[in-house]
């Protein structure tokens, strides 16, 4: 009862918080992003904004190198809506292009660094600018592209090169002034700041539309959840072309006075190293990241720190307590949501698993829901009068966010048909309209949300729904296997989808014992029925993992150059999956 109390007493206070902060939003139109940086700028310009490998960065100097941006935009003939693509690995730069564009009314879409070829030519192709400004150290992806993006973007190269077919971006800013430009016309939060792009795991990606009230909502939760102070050094290893590193992250430290120790990308070896050395207190996570350090080797300094608090999102429940008991972290803050959704929800007070709570006395305020849904479809059921059912409590759904018009919460992307399509309609009501997230929740019987799969990822077979996140977890303390990445195929002659898993594994693995162990942590409907051995598994850039090219490639071993195995229930055993058994798959004599 007391700990119910305690974790009351953290909700009501913390949304009491953010209600003030939401009431200053409708108040003040102007109050955007940008202006709460250049603030701290005034008035503590020598405090450190950014630590950047052995590269200190002051208040003062980021806003003097994003001013510079700002005129560079208005001097090339750029206006208010305009978009400028931004190709940069992390680095200050990054930091000082975006916020200097913004503040005189430009957007910036952030593109993904690991993309080339048909990818990066979409990425830019629909971002809608004629200039890229592009890090010398992405010349080489940039060069992927086709004669099409070539022709039609201006490149500014950021970073000394050799390359004379590109302006050099550098020599162009230090011609330029260091002061704000005086501009005629207000910037506020109905402009566009950012485009940000989905992660591409499930086809091309889109591009999310990121105004600046949206900006502003998405930190508004994190700041008065976090509390960050001046003293507080927030740890970012994430990418700054997306939503968790490059806005969350980013707007802890920036806004608030805090400074940013910023990576270029995430390293186990370096982690607890970079803690120590810089004294962090703030670490931004993603829950494959907390998997890396927990299966690391122990480190001096994994227990000797200052972190008071981790935050993110995707941690697992089945390495959540381990996580925060082996490294000693005071307080886990995970949270939920989509860039280019309407749904937020943050696990103010830790419990173990959950991403987040709304109490039953306050779900009529909020808009999310979690309606049944049919698998196989993929999409919401449907009763007699043609609405969505709702889910019981412990019932698996898919979680949707009311679109309310006054509320401005729902901004989609940029191409209007992708909006489209990821808007439910007559849902509860008659013309009501509601985000579909994508994923499936569950809630319990005291309001905790509990993620448990993307939709796609799971999949029914022999009549159930099996859950990817559930096959993984059950290869977990199985020695010698590193990554794992399961989804579901088509066998033909069955319905649904069989169970199929891409590993990663140290050394060779005893196929018997492995099928043993999955057999005494799985029902049998969740067994993989096909193992795929790769060297190394495809992530995204913001760590998740890459299914739709897998799907597509199968399991035909002579379009597959990786090991390949199938189920052998009767001997308790995977056995290779050579041309003559493939055969036998597709000729349907194979009943499982």
């Amino acid at each position: 009862m007391l700990t119910k109390i305690k974790n009351e007493l953290i909700y009501l206070s913390t949304l009491r918080r953010i209600l003030s902060s939401l009431k200053s939003i409708n108040n003040d139109e102007s109050l955007i992003i940008t202006k709460k940086i250049v603030g701290y700028a005034d008035s503590s310009p020598d405090s450190v904004a950014i630590y950047y490998d052995d590269r200190e960065t002051t208040y003062r100097e980021l806003i003097n190198g994003a001013n510079q941006y700002s005129h560079w935009f208005l001097d090339n003939g750029l206006q208010k809506g305009d978009v400028v693509a931004l190709l940069m690995e992390n680095r200050p730069e990054f930091l000082m292009a975006w916020i200097g564009i913004a503040q005189v009314g430009g957007t910036t879409a952030l593109i993904n660094t690991n993309l080339t070829g048909h990818p990066l030519n979409h990425s830019l192709s629909i971002s809608g600018a004629s200039k890229v400004i592009l890090g010398k150290e992405l010349l080489e992806n940039f060069e992927t592209t086709n004669d099409s993006i070539k022709s039609s973007f201006q490149v500014w190269i950021e970073g000394s090169n050799n390359n004379s077919e590109y302006i050099d971006l550098n020599e162009s800013l230090n011609k330029l002034d260091i002061t704000m430009p005086n501009i005629d016309y207000d910037v506020t939060n109905q402009d566009v700041a950012l485009y940000i792009y989905t992660s591409g795991t499930t086809g091309d990606p889109k591009a999310a539309t990121i105004t600046h009230r949206r900006l502003r909502l998405m930190l508004m939760g994190f700041v008065s959840a976090v509390l960050p102070k001046k003293t507080d050094r927030v740890y970012n290893v994430l990418p700054l072309y997306h939503s968790a590193g490059g806005i969350i992250a980013v707007g802890l430290a920036l806004t608030t006075g805090a400074s940013l120790v910023l990576k270029r990308k995430f390293s186990v070896n370096d982690f607890w190293s970079d803690v120590n050395k810089y004294n962090v207190t703030i670490f931004q996570y993603i829950g494959e990241l907390c998997r890396y350090l927990l299966n690391a080797p122990e480190h001096k300094f994994e227990k000797n720190h200052n972190l008071r608090i981790a935050t993110g999102n995707g941690l697992r429940p089945d390495i959540w307590d381990d996580f925060k008991n082996r490294f000693k972290i005071k307080k886990i803050l995970e949270f939920y949501g989509a860039t280019e959704g309407n749904i937020s929800l943050i696990n103010y007070d830790g419990k173990s698993g959950a991403i987040g709570r709304v109490p039953s006395y306050l779900k009529s305020m909020l808009n999310i829901e979690i309606v049944k849904f049919d698998v196989e479809k993929e999409e919401p059921l449907r009763d007699e009068n043609g609405f969505c059912i709702p889910c019981e409590n412990g019932e698996v759904g898919e979680a949707i966010g009311e679109i309310q018009i006054d509320a401005a919460g729902f901004d989609g992307y940029v191409d209007k048909q992708a909006t489209q399509k990821k808007i439910l309609r007559d849902v509860f009501a008659k013309d009501d309209q509601w985000f579909r997230s994508g994923d499936l929740l569950s809630r319990d019987k005291d309001g905790y949300f509990y993620f448990i799969d993307r939709i796609g990822d799971t999949y029914r077979w022999k009549g159930e729904n099996v859950a990817t996140s559930e096959v993984s977890h059950a290869f977990q303390g199985f020695s010698n296997i590193e990554e794992v990445n399961v989804y579901g195929v088509d066998l033909p002659g069955n319905d649904g989808r069989a169970g199929m898993v891409a590993i990663v594994t140290k050394t060779d693995i005893d196929l018997e014992n492995l099928y043993n162990h999955l057999k005494n942590c799985l029902p049998s409907y969740a067994m993989p029925v096909i193992l795929r051995v790769q060297k190394e598994i495809e992530i995204t850039g913001t760590f998740k993992h890459k299914k739709v090219d897998l799907v597509k490639e199968g399991y035909n071993p002579q379009d597959v150059s990786d090991p390949l195995f199938f189920i052998d229930n009767k001997n308790r055993n995977y056995i290779n999956l050579d041309t003559n058994l493939y055969e036998k798959i597709i000729n349907k004599d194979i009943k499982l």
